[in-house]
């Protein structure tokens, strides 16, 4: 098995390769013949050489326009997920933005709410005091007119008991009872002590 940073070997790499040991056995054959066998050697090696070279030229011409359509594929691969991010971070930005203009509407409506609710808790506290003020002044009444309602039944239990006092003379005149002052019970025992 291979190894993975290993790339396997092109057929232009291998032809150049397979040229470059063929021409360098001819060659090193031909170095020990006769003169003009040397020279043929030296005519091979130099042809070799300059295929060789026109090879690697060529393959390293094809390994770089196959890195560039690589690096181009990426870069196309990288802008596509770039504006993919990007549509995708958009459509969140437009979700939360919808999202905060929900939420600062709802907090205008509670902060609205809580005008009015103030508002009427003020005019509720102010009634309040206002009826407050108007039970004590009534209860204050109601304390008088008992004061009075007590004093009137002490004036209705004396008249009573003045009108229960025996009469004489059943045919003689009548007494007239309106004329006469009423006198508060607190009063007639200040007249019987006198």
């Amino acid at each position: 098995m291979a190894a993975k940073n290993q790339t396997q070997t092109s057929p232009a790499r291998r032809r150049t390769f397979i040229l470059l040991c063929v021409g360098s056995v001819l060659a090193v054959g031909c170095a020990f013949g006769p003169e003009w066998l040397v020279r043929v050697g030296l005519g091979v090696a130099l042809l070799t050489a300059v295929a060789s070279v026109w090879m690697t030229w060529r393959e390293m011409d094809r390994m770089v326009l196959q890195h560039m359509g690589e690096l181009k594929a990426l870069r196309d691969e990288a802008r596509e997920a770039a504006h993919a991010h990007h549509v995708e971070m958009m459509a969140t930005i437009a979700r939360f933005t919808k999202r905060q203009e929900a939420y600062r509407a709802q907090i205008a409506e509670a902060t609205a709410e809580i005008e009015r609710l103030t508002a009427d808790v003020a005019a509720v506290s102010l009634d309040a005091e206002a009826k407050q003020t108007r039970i004590s002044a009534l209860n204050k009444i109601v304390s008088d007119l008992e004061k009075q309602l007590s004093a009137a039944e002490d004036e209705v239990v004396l008249a009573q008991h003045v009108m229960s006092l025996p009469r004489r003379g059943a045919g003689r005149r009548t007494l007239d009872v309106s004329n006469i002052p009423l006198v508060y019970p607190s009063e007639a025992g200040a007249l019987r002590q006198a």
